[in-house]
């Protein structure tokens, strides 16, 4: 069914492996068709430079300049061993938009699963706000700022694949799935399954419901969670099955596609919370057979705080109602009907009040420079600099609290390590900013970082833990 194609099925052809194959060339980034030939070609050179070195110290009859040549030599196989690893890293021609991030110039920025950092192009949308805030007046908003809006609506719609009617806009998840929930009338389907590894924001949607039936599908490793897990879970009583595709405390990738066939299988729908796989993960909301889905520009977007999105699939959007309205989810709205009220047709049913227009503008640019790359392109470096920071972690011999198959893991990597608290302090006055979650450091490169970022902050890491045994 082609349902099935899923996270992990489209991490799985990137030519990739474990980090648990350390020795294997697909786990250094590359396949390793690739890396044989530009491999033996160094080996020949660094051959035929040693034996010219050599043949050279024989006719001068001297040990020194044998040890020169042994040197030189040395020297070559380090200068291969460092060529043989950029050339297996892949997009390194994205580093030429560290120069659009301004924090990067000063700081080592680790913390995407957070807070993405602000671009040049962000600021210049907030600025272009504010002028034409300015030159427009009220006017600003039927001239552009309604336009634009509907052109962030598009941006999003093409970066998950599905269609600009489909999406509405929210100024957080939070509101977004109130809106949801609000409207859906699941009838005598009370029961939720959700992940006891979701973010606390997706379940306290049904928690603070006494009509609800929730229950949670437990993660025995607290790492992951297959899909079947949620199947016994899930009857003729279940009206949702809500998760997230990404786990925020492990960066492990749900099998989103076999959840939504387990949930249509008892006739429930499927909603995601993806806030931490949005711009970081490819995503298509009809191969995955997704119904609602809800994410925001907070994280792998870069588009700061102050605005989220809804996905509803199409055949959805008359079956909701939504009780939290406003006169933007008004049918006609500036006919300005105060004794009547219809909802409008498409998704925008969802939203409510005046949205907040800054946010547009602020993340319009970064959705831009998330369109310009390819997500294909982010994940395939994201994942390269995944795998190399636990790569490191693992020689330190320090506990890695993500899956190691890269392929069912994003680029939020966790180590279980004692007081991270302590450490995160300990970074940010080295001018590295990461975060944690309680007993877990966790890191999170994007496509702008680098490997050397990756050793400058293990080693500053090792640092502080050496302090700590003084």
């Amino acid at each position: 069914m082609t349902t099935k194609t899923t996270a992990r099925n489209e991490t799985q052809t990137r030519g990739y492996g474990s980090v648990s194959q350390k020795k294997s060339t697909a786990s250094a980034g590359g396949t390793a068709q690739s890396a044989q030939p530009a491999t033996k070609q160094r080996q020949t050179t660094t051959a035929n430079g040693s034996t010219r070195a050599t043949t050279r110290a024989a006719k001068n009859g001297t040990a020194a300049t044998a040890a020169t040549a042994a040197t030189t030599s040395a020297a070559a196989a380090a200068k291969t061993a460092k060529s043989r690893s950029t050339s297996a890293e892949p997009h390194r021609d994205l580093l030429r938009y560290r120069d659009e991030f301004p924090i990067l110039q000063n700081k080592v920025y680790l913390n995407s699963c957070s807070l993405g950092p602000l671009s040049r192009r962000s600021m210049a949308g907030l600025a272009r706000f504010q002028e034409l805030w300015n030159e427009h007046g009220a006017q600003a908003w039927y001239r552009l700022w309604l336009g634009e809006i509907a052109a962030v609506r598009a941006k999003v719609a093409q970066l998950i694949g599905a269609q600009p009617h489909e999406i509405a806009i929210a100024p957080n998840v939070s509101i977004a799935l109130s809106e949801i929930t609000s409207g859906l009338d699941l009838g005598e389907r009370k029961k939720v399954v959700l992940a006891d590894m979701d973010f606390p924001t997706l379940a306290y949607q049904w928690l603070v419901k006494q009509q609800s039936e929730v229950v949670f599908a437990k993660s025995a490793d607290r790492m992951t969670l297959p899909a079947e897990s949620f199947a016994p879970l899930v009857d003729e009583r279940t009206g949702l099955v809500a998760t997230s595709r990404v786990f925020y405390l492990s960066g492990y990738i749900q099998d989103i596609g076999a959840l939504a066939q387990i949930a249509h299988a008892k006739g429930a729908l499927l909603l995601v919370d993806d806030y931490q796989g949005t711009g970081q993960i490819p995503l298509d909301v009809k191969k995955l057979d997704i119904d609602f889905l809800v994410t925001g520009t907070l994280k792998w977007l870069m588009g700061g705080p102050g605005l989220a999105f809804i996905y509803v699939r199409e055949e959805l959007i008359p079956r909701l109602h939504p009780t939290v309205a406003g006169w933007f989810a008004a049918r006609d709205q500036f006919q300005f009907r105060t004794t009547d009220f219809e909802y409008r047709d498409d998704a925008t049913r969802l939203e409510a009040g005046t949205p907040a227009v800054a946010p547009i503008y602020t993340a319009s640019a970064a959705l831009d420079i998330v369109l310009e790359i390819g997500v294909e392109r982010i994940r395939e470096r994201t994942r390269f600099l995944a795998d190399d920071l636990i790569r490191r972690a693992q020689e330190k011999g320090w506990p890695v609290r993500s899956p190691l198959d890269s392929s069912i893991r994003s680029s939020i990597v966790m180590l279980g390590l004692e007081r991270p608290d302590e450490l995160v302090h300990g970074l940010t006055e080295r001018g590295i900013i990461v975060d944690y979650r309680p007993g877990l450091l966790r890191i999170s490169p994007n496509f702008y970082n680098t490997v050397e970022e990756n050793a400058t902050i293990v080693a500053a890491i090792d640092e502080l833990l050496r302090a700590r045994k003084g």
